[in-house]
């Protein structure tokens, strides 16, 4: 508390305060009062409007009501010092004037109405561009494809570093599924198995993308030998019909809703194609066998066999702070008790803390404490 002002002393205080006080709320109208205070994890997540993202906004919500920290605007003003009910008077140093009252700082907060969010989401380029932000930056979570993971420890073999050496398993994140599109055979002609794919030019996605890697991992460890056109979603249906390539890898979680809201001009052209089980073993390492029925695409004839891609949520241990790790615990524990309300995306009631015995990955110790 600051005392001993005249009166003319406080007029001019008050002014100047309140100068002071417009220019900033001029300058920032919502700065916080700590300016040290924001969002304490980030979180890389997938293309917006895709599950991944509505997933991160989820988190986000989450933890914004008992994790945020609310906004203010602050005001000052000088008033009377009082004590017991009566304010506190000193001699006056102008003529005619006995006694004045001492003259105090008041600060006020007033809430905004917004709040400074525990966590901060990203959108993304796909899988494999999380894997690098997460290796590289200052993201702190992200999601991944587990494939992504398996597919860059392969690479550490050639490496003289290992990148994914820092990388630890949050939470297991469900599973999403292998799709294969092709346009229906002409007689004896065009594809009917995945060994036709020999020789072909196929679309595997754009190079961030997790499907990208999928399908460099399974023609890995298949030994199989076609041609890998990188390609967007969006554009594949178009080269598809126009012969630039022959087929077409997808991952997501079936139905997908742009394969299952085809025009119906197109029904009748495209399909599936089965990944047929792996005799040595290695893509059940990496995937789960499942099946695409016609219920979850009515232009397929028949049951389709392909394999489902394990998704998780990852964080990277390399300079990672123990402020982080609290951050992180506390970010799970809140997932933890509010996944399954009804305001959240659907994937999060087919998700379970606790671990995955076919995910052969490092778990976050922070993590393990609630499975």
């Amino acid at each position: 508390m600051k005392r001993k002002f005249t009166l003319i002393t406080s007029f001019v205080l008050i002014i100047l305060l309140s100068a002071t006080n417009l220019i900033a709320q001029t300058g920032e109208e919502n700065a916080p009062l700590n300016e040290e205070q924001g969002p304490k994890l980030t979180i890389i997540s997938g293309f917006q409007g895709g599950s991944n993202y509505q997933m991160a906004l989820d988190i986000q919500r989450m933890t914004r009501k008992t994790l945020g920290v609310p906004q203010y605007n602050t005001t000052t003003e000088m008033v009377p010092q009082m004590e017991n009910g009566v304010a506190v008077m000193e001699p006056s140093l102008e003529e005619g004037e006995d006694s004045v009252p001492v003259m105090v700082e008041k600060i006020e907060k007033i809430p905004t109405g917004d709040t400074i969010d525990f966590v901060k989401v990203l959108d993304s380029e796909g899988s494999y561009y999380n894997f690098l932000k997460v290796n590289k930056s200052n993201v702190d979570v992200a999601f991944l494809q587990y494939d992504v993971l398996l597919y860059e420890s392969m690479q550490d073999l050639k490496r003289r570093y290992k990148v994914t050496d820092n990388i630890r398993v949050l939470l297991p994140m469900g599973t999403e599924q292998i799709h294969i599109i092709t346009l229906q055979p002409e007689g004896k002609k065009g594809i009917t198995s995945f060994s036709d794919l020999k020789k072909k030019r196929v679309g595997i996605g754009s190079s961030l993308m997790g499907t990208n890697i999928t399908a460099k991992y399974i023609k890995e460890v298949t030994g199989s030998n076609w041609e890998d056109v990188e390609i967007p979603f969006d554009k594949s249906f178009k080269a598809l019909f126009n012969g630039s390539i022959d087929a077409f890898f997808f991952v997501g979680a079936k139905p997908v809703a742009d394969l299952a809201n085809i025009p119906i001009s197109m029904r009748d052209k495209i399909t599936l194609i089965s990944i047929p089980a792996d005799k040595a073993g290695k893509l059940d390492l990496a995937y789960e066998k499942v099946t695409i029925t016609p219920e979850d695409y009515k232009w397929l004839s028949a049951n389709v066999e392909t394999y489902a891609v394990k998704a998780l949520l990852v964080t990277s241990v390399g300079g990672q702070t123990p402020e982080t790790e609290v951050a992180l615990q506390k970010m799970l524990e809140i997932i933890k008790a509010n996944k399954d309300n009804s305001a959240n995306h659907p994937n999060w009631k087919t998700i379970n803390f606790a671990k995955d015995d076919k995910i052969d990955w490092e778990y976050y110790p922070a993590a393990l404490k609630l499975f």
